[in-house]
């Protein structure tokens, strides 16, 4: 999804990946070929480019999500940021950007967040971090993630976008647009040969 989000934008994605077979194949048909299939605590740094201005990454959020009832703060898969900030060392890109969900921000009473913000800062870079909510920007959908972002000291700083969208039964609504749902969004397809009757009150999807 980041992938897809910064080559819209005009950045050329000149490295990727996965370790699942199946998310490999479907990124090499909708973004590009440059995507590598393996374990990347297997995966040198050697053999990743050294050119990126940024580096961008989700890493696993099983052991995060608060969906994951038995969550703790010694899941082995909460150590794989680590893999990230090897490369970030290594590579030294002008800017990462790291998501996740939000249930980060609270595993171990905030003692997790803590350790990997003072990891990133320990390899020389700024960071700041905000929970989002992806239905605040116009996408019909209420998603609610964790976004971090990294940026080399002598960048200045990092200002995160103005809210655009919002929940219009807030009584204490600051903003003119009100939050998209999917009717708006997709509602074309209903006259489509295959399209369903789609319904406003069914609209929303909800994630951890």
């Amino acid at each position: 999804g980041l992938d897809k989000i910064f080559k819209n934008s005009g950045f050329e994605i000149i490295w990727a990946n996965d370790i699942d077979p199946d998310s490999v194949k479907t990124y090499r048909k909708n973004i590009g070929d440059h995507i590598v299939l393996g374990d990347i605590e297997k995966i040198k740094t050697d053999k990743i480019p050294s050119n990126a201005d940024v580096v961008i990454g989700g890493f696993p959020c099983q052991g995060f999500s608060i969906a994951n009832k038995g969550r703790h703060v010694d899941d082995s898969r909460n150590k794989l940021y680590k893999q990230m900030l090897r490369v970030i060392r290594v590579k030294k890109p002008k800017y990462f950007v790291a998501e996740n969900v939000e249930g980060i921000l609270t595993l171990g009473r905030g003692v997790v967040i803590q350790k990997i913000m003072k990891d990133f800062r320990s390899i020389g870079y700024k960071v700041d971090y905000k929970l989002l909510n992806a239905a605040d920007y116009g996408v019909p959908q209420i998603r609610q993630r964790f976004i971090c972002v990294g940026f080399k000291k002598n960048l200045g700083k990092f200002i995160f976008p103005n809210q655009t969208h919002s929940n219009q039964d807030n009584d204490n609504n600051l903003f003119s647009l009100p939050w998209v749902n999917c009717k708006d969004s997709i509602g074309d397809l209903e006259a489509s040969r295959v399209g369903i009757p789609l319904s406003t009150n069914l609209s929303w999807s909800a994630y951890s």
